[in-house]
């Protein structure tokens, strides 16, 4: 489910929340799928629990996940949060396009890439 690279600059346990975006926007996790909890996911990534345990405080903060105290962690997709999680994202894409039509990129480059990354989430699919 995940693959961390622990050669990365990017924290192990941002990874697994950007990894947990990619699943969920592939269609591999669902509102409602049970979550491991922090112990099995260290252990099945052999990793610190406290790196875990970061990782899912930032899901449960940017509304991807809920725990359940003695019942488990589900993905639960809170709108009111994603709906203000849109709103900087689309602040930081104008910035981006901004800096793209700087570095020359023309529209249909710009499709290009999107289609690229469609392409992307759905070989993860597989």
């Amino acid at each position: 489910m995940f693959d961390l690279n622990y050669n990365s600059n990017t924290p192990l346990y941002m990874q697994i929340v950007e990894q947990t975006k990619s699943l969920l926007a592939a269609g591999i996790l669902k509102e409602g799928d049970k979550f491991p909890s922090v112990r099995e996911l260290a252990k099945i990534l052999t990793i610190n629990q406290t790196t875990v345990s970061k990782a899912f405080k930032e899901l449960d903060k940017i509304g991807l996940i809920e725990t359940r105290p003695g019942v488990g962690t589900f993905i639960k997709i809170d709108k009111g949060k994603i709906v203000n999680d849109k709103g900087k994202f689309e602040k930081n894409l104008i910035e981006d396009f901004k800096q793209a039509i700087f570095l020359g990129y023309s529209k249909d480059e710009l499709s290009d890439l999107f289609s690229r990354c469609e392409r992307m989430i759905d070989e993860n699919k597989g």
